[in-house]
């Protein structure tokens, strides 16, 4: 390669960017530009996939730590009840300690005033005690009675003692649960504010990746819109009337499967046959069929074979043949031109092909010159095409590089012709575009 053709090369290769301004762009410099643009959106897409995975994995996790937090405050409730419900029993238990307390206080001075009393009777003699009394019956009564109640004195003595004894295990037993949960509800209170400092660092985490998330998404909205202006400037179409490229794939697809050729082959074909400044059918012929040929003197732009066809159709369809524009020759690829319309078709090629088209558009006589009855033909054309190169080819772009150069040099081409034309000429720029509008295709699908 010439060093200035490789510095050229390598200069446009640079200067292309998807942010690159449109305007007073080549068709080359356009179609790099989008190429460009659909390699940014796939990373810009990669990106945000995965930055929305990562906000699926925090949210999750927010909500899991929230699912905690909530779990944690009902237990730690449940402690509160608890303690508070311990803490009235101790209370309980505190004031029945007390109310036993006073009673053996008073059974204990009850006890003493006996043993006061009993001393007093032990320092006296029997003599005088029993002289004292009224009669003999009385004084056995009264010591028995004192003997009685002094008995029984001491054994409800005991019987409190037990009683305080197990109601002071009872009221330590109870402060130490009491204790034990105050020390659970400390911990729960602790795992508390952990996971609330958790949820709080994951929140702040998710804002981020939110803010992340949604930037990518603007940047993918911007290349979209980018992209949406590069295929409008791309692929403006024209039949008689200029159309958009969806509206021009609305003309063909509902065929698609009835003929059997992709409508983005049929779409690259009309765009390689027909386009000027990027409108299909803008350049449908500048010629008229009976003027003087530029390739062979004293001939016509039409060869004299497709004359009758092509006064027929015109005759059919209501248009003057010496006005109509055809095709001009281009002499090194052959002698003759003639085609007709955006599709290009040579009259008796259309005429081959007439009914088929009638019958699968529901037109009595289609026009060459209108959009639907042409872009109808350009796809049974290429489905002959097809057909016969899959004989040969077994690989889809083989076979799209195949038809689109047998539409160009005919049925009959072959050899190191067909071969030039599929990976050098017509065949191989129709395949490019082809490729490129099988991919917006399936993006205006989405």
């Amino acid at each position: 390669m010439p060093l200035s053709l490789f510095l050229l090369t390598a200069n446009f290769a640079l200067a292309v960017t998807c942010d690159s301004n449109l305007d007073g762009k080549s068709d080359q410099e356009l179609q790099a530009i989008s190429v460009q643009c659909d390699a940014d959106l796939v990373e810009l897409n990669k990106q945000f996939d995965s930055t929305k995975q990562n906000s699926s994995a925090l949210e999750k996790g927010i909500a899991d730590l929230n699912y905690n937090i909530a779990k944690i405050k009902l237990q730690i409730k449940a402690k509160d009840a608890k303690i508070k419900q311990l803490g009235e029993n101790i209370v309980v238990k505190t004031q029945y300690i007390g109310e036993l307390s006073d009673r053996m206080e008073a059974i204990k001075k009850s006890i003493a005033n006996m043993i006061r009393d009993s001393y007093a009777m032990d320092s006296s003699t029997f003599i005088d005690v029993f002289l004292s009394s009224g009669n003999l019956s009385d004084f056995f009564i009264d010591t028995d009675n004192y003997s009685t109640i002094n008995e029984k004195l001491r054994e409800l003595t005991q019987e409190l003692l037990g009683i305080k004894k197990t109601s002071e295990t009872e009221k330590k037993a109870l402060e130490t649960k009491q204790t034990q949960e105050s020390k659970l509800k400390y911990e729960q209170e602790q795992a508390k504010k952990t996971n609330e400092g958790y949820k709080a660092e994951q929140q702040t985490l998710l804002s981020i990746t939110k803010n992340k998330e949604a930037e990518y998404q603007k940047m993918i909205a911007q290349k979209e819109a980018l992209k949406n202006q590069i295929r409008n400037k791309l692929y403006r179409t024209a039949g008689g009337e200029e159309i958009s490229f969806g509206d021009a794939l609305k003309i063909i697809q509902p065929y698609e499967s009835t003929i059997g050729v992709n409508s983005a082959l049929t779409l690259a074909v009309l765009f390689q046959e027909s386009a000027i400044d990027n409108t299909i059918g803008k350049n449908i012929g500048r010629c008229t069929y009976n003027q003087p040929s530029s390739c062979i003197a004293g001939k016509t732009v039409m060869s004299e074979a497709q004359k009758p066809y092509y006064l027929d159709i015109m005759s059919s369809i209501g248009l003057n043949p010496e006005t109509s524009p055809v095709s001009c020759a281009i002499c090194r690829d052959g002698n003759y031109g003639g085609a007709m319309g955006p599709a290009q078709f040579m009259p008796q090629t259309w005429s081959s092909i007439i009914k088929r088209i009638s019958n699968i558009i529901g037109v009595s006589y289609p026009s060459p010159f209108e959009n639907k009855a042409a872009f109808t033909a350009s796809a049974v054309l290429l489905k002959d095409n097809q057909d016969r190169c899959k004989t040969a080819f077994t690989k889809k772009n083989d076979i799209w590089a195949c038809a689109a150069s047998k539409y160009y040099g005919g049925l009959s081409l072959a050899g190191s012709k067909l071969t030039n034309y599929m990976y050098y000429g017509y065949g191989s720029s129709v395949l490019k575009r082809a490729l490129q509008f099988e991919k917006d295709i399936e993006t205006l699908s989405l």
